[in-house]
């Protein structure tokens, strides 16, 4: 969850009853060491204490304090600047890449014109998509419909016009901020502006931090700071009762039931948008339809995206448009179009755009173009010099992302693509090897300790070693099966900051330590010196908690740097647990060997996984492996048998570059559209392929291209 919330009730009760519980326990197991010092009794005491204390007084102050900060205009001005910033970081480069960008010499200036009757004030209009912002700033109540065919550039349309928005926007200023919202996880049973509220926070999960005050997506959606431009109605789900119908239809009116938003942008299909405004209670927003590009749209945009000295090889294509026919109807479609070039932009001599010119189906050709995009943007056989720098082989790149692909399809959507979920794609194993390395963590650091520890209870060594592994065994089933049944969370952050949240965090992890720690002391070592070693076990990392939330919302939206920030809380934790327990094992032993072993396994946990702390804090479901635990146990399920690269990201990355995929607010990636994930998952090595490629469709294969 992005935003900071207070500690619910089970959390405030497991804490209490777990400082309840420490506090007798550690003032008479200490006793030897006070000796009459009251001074060392009460800082003991207050360092229980004081923790539970703050938090109350915060959260007490957050409460009274909650109508001011919703007031606080500076802090959502500074709020809504840093929003703009990321908007437009996270869709410029996108926009460049895939020729969106709004004033770039390559755009497809799709033209639209007002559905009957649905001009607004305004009355019947038409436009050409740079002049898409515009029309918006006419509408009635700043309400607008964006329908179109499949691939007639509906999700084009919205970049460009998120963008323009966020350009006209005066710079700093308190006027909204555009914000681009996929509408493929629709939740009808709540209003829209609080699946805003919640869609912002997790887009843009900075927004939950502290210094931005408290609830912070919810105080701009309703100050009216938030322009949702939502894409694609016709993908929202349906959702028991309710059909996919009834769910846009929902949505419909949630849009004209809204208050504080100062505007919507919608985009969807025809046919779906208005199947589902039949069955919507006062519609009413200015509707406007893509219309297909015409001929003289086509050469535009092929004169402005063609490289110099590229011309004279299109000719033949510029001949054949002027005479229409297939060619010019297939790239009418915005989506062929922008395609097209790239299937021919290589240095092949045999790569000849006239063979476009030889198909006499529409439709064959753009499935051509469709299926051949992603494979020419990967060379046949790179170079020794390019694999050293990441390229891959097409074959491979295509076996991958066919895979991925076919992995992340529901139904007719497709799940983003996010590193940490690919362990997914092969969920039965990853999940035996995730129980597998919880287990074995959990029983190597627990045994380890009770190797050291319990010899010096007077128990016999087999005594000893027995009690241990009976420890062993049962950290390692509670850890393993948390494991096996939770799924991959999200990557962790190193957010330094000390706050109400983070002491609790403090609390539900030291103080859980300290009891089994000091517990174990008490057993090998005595009394005397029992609580020291809880306090040396839970000291630094209750440190750790307070500071470095290991679950904090990540502020990154690069998936690598996603990536490094995750592993970085894993060496922050992994040093957290094991300079203790080498310290411990260490001076309960006198050997330096044991130590280091006691340490080195006490730190892979640390680093791994998240432990047994959360079932003594009542919060199992927090437990598991990390999230770059679970990207290196999907390399390993799938990399040897080649449905994944062994370098994941950098083969994401350089699909990404090629235009395959795009990125997408939260650190995923997304296929370019779903027409060209549907032809990837569709491809097979052309030797699997029965008959001769010309033959099965009709006309000249499109070459390869280098």
């Amino acid at each position: 969850m992005a935003e900071p919330k207070p500690p619910n009730l089970r959390t405030r009760v497991s804490t209490g009853l777990l400082a309840v519980v420490a506090i007798p326990l550690v003032l008479p197991a200490a006793e030897p060491l006070f000796q009459g010092n009251l001074t060392l009794r009460l800082l003991i005491a207050v360092a229980l204490v004081v923790p539970g204390a703050f938090i109350g007084l915060r959260s007490l102050r957050l409460r009274r304090n909650a109508p001011r900060a919703a007031e606080d205009r500076a802090d959502l001005h500074d709020a809504l600047v840093l929003l703009a910033a990321a908007v437009e970081e996270e869709w410029s480069p996108e926009a460049v890449r895939l020729d969106l960008a709004p004033g770039a010499d390559a755009l497809i200036d799709v033209c639209w014109r007002t559905a009957p009757g649905r001009g607004g004030a305004w009355g019947d209009q038409t436009g050409a998509l740079s002049e898409l912002q515009e029309l918006y700033d006419q509408t009635d109540h700043h309400t607008l419909v964006v329908l179109g065919d499949p691939e007639s550039g509906k999700t084009a349309s919205m970049v460009n016009l998120t963008l323009a928005l966020l350009d006209a926007r005066p710079a700093d200023s308190d006027a909204p901020v555009p914000v681009l919202f996929p509408l493929a996880d629709w939740d009808p049973d709540m209003s829209l502006e609080d699946w805003v509220v919640r869609r912002l926070a997790d887009q843009h999960a900075w927004l939950g931090a502290d210094e931005h005050g408290r609830d912070l997506p919810r105080r701009l959606v309703r100050g009216g700071l938030i322009l949702p431009v939502l894409d694609a109605l016709d993908e929202a789900p349906a959702k028991a009762p309710r059909t996919a119908v009834h769910s846009r239809a929902a949505l419909i009116e949630a849009v004209k039931d809204s208050r504080h938003l100062p505007g919507v942008v919608v985009s969807s299909r025809r046919a779906e948008y208005w199947e589902a405004e039949r069955h919507a209670r006062r519609p009413g927003a200015v509707v406007i339809e893509l219309q297909r590009l015409d001929t003289e749209q086509i050469r535009a945009y092929l004169d402005a995206a063609l490289l110099d000295g590229e011309r004279p090889r299109w000719e033949g294509v510029f001949a054949a448009l002027d005479g229409g026919g297939p060619l010019a109807d297939a790239l009418a479609t915005p989506l062929v179009l922008a395609l097209t070039p790239k299937v021919f932009d290589g240095a092949s001599p045999d790569a000849d755009p006239a063979r476009l010119t030889g198909f006499t189906d529409p439709e064959t050709l753009k499935a051509h173009v469709l299926r051949e995009f992603a494979p020419t943007r990967f060379a046949l056989a790179p170079s020794e010099d390019d694999r050293r720098h990441g390229r891959v082989a097409r074959e491979d790149a295509m076996r991958w992302l066919a895979f991925i692909a076919g992995g992340t399809a529901r139904g007719d959507d497709r799940e983003p693509i996010r590193w940490w979920r690919l362990s997914l794609l092969a969920r039965r194993p990853t999940r035996i090897a995730a129980c597998a390395v919880g287990a074995a963590l959990s029983f190597a650091s627990v045994f380890m300790g009770g190797a050291i520890g319990f010899p010096r209870t007077g128990l016999g060594t087999p005594a000893a070693m027995a009690v241990a592994a009976l420890l062993a065994v049962v950290a390692a089933v509670a850890l393993g099966t948390a494991c096996y049944r939770n799924q991959p969370p999200a990557p962790a952050e190193t957010q330094v900051q000390v706050d109400g949240q983070h002491l609790m965090a403090a609390l539900k992890s030291g103080v859980p330590i300290f009891i089994f720690a000091t517990a174990a002391g008490i057993a090998m070592v005595g009394v005397t010196r029992g609580p020291i070693v809880g306090f040396a076990f839970a000291v630094p990392i209750a440190a750790m908690y307070a500071m470095v939330a290991p679950d904090a919302e990540p502020t990154a939206t690069n998936p690598r740097l996603l990536l490094r920030r995750d592993l970085r809380v894993g060496y922050v934790f992994g040093a957290a647990y094991g300079l203790p327990a080498f310290l411990v094992g260490l001076l309960m032993s006198g050997d330096w060997l044991l130590g280091a072993v006691f340490g080195l396994t006490a730190a892979l946990a640390g680093a791994m996984l998240y432990g047994l702390q959360w079932f003594f804090a009542l919060q199992g479901g927090k437990a598991g492996a990390a999230a770059f635990v679970h990207l290196g146990l999907a390399v390993l399920a799938l990399a040897p048998r080649g449905h994944l690269p062994w370098h994941v990201m950098r083969f994401l990355e350089e699909a990404h570059h090629r235009g395959v995929l795009r990125r997408q607010a939260g650190g995923a990636y997304v296929f370019r559209h779903e027409s060209v994930a549907a032809a990837i998952e569709a491809w097979a090595p052309p030797s699997v392929l029965p008959g001769p490629r010309g033959e099965r469709e009709g006309a000249q294969p499109l070459p390869h291209v280098e």
